[in-house]
């Protein structure tokens, strides 16, 4: 077994939600402002600003304007 451990750069943007037990692969370098990655999303590529993903790996289910996410009822 090899006990080795990969970093690679990852910024995540502003006003963001990552659910729990997510996973975020090596790999992905950014997920945009007002993203929402749903709870046992498995993230294996960028997440655009102003979307919603999930599943395995994750895919973009929605996709909205910045006004829309102040009103979280909008999205949920």
């Amino acid at each position: 077994r090899s006990n080795r451990v990969y970093l690679t750069p990852l910024e995540i943007g502003s006003n963001v939600l990552i659910g729990a037990k997510s996973l975020i692969m090596p790999g992905v370098q950014k997920i945009g402002d007002n993203a929402i990655v749903s709870a046992g999303s498995v993230v294996t590529k960028e997440v655009p600003a102003n979307s919603v993903v999930t599943g395995n790996p994750a895919k973009v289910i929605y996709a909205f304007s910045p006004e829309q996410r102040k009103d979280t009822k909008a999205i949920i």
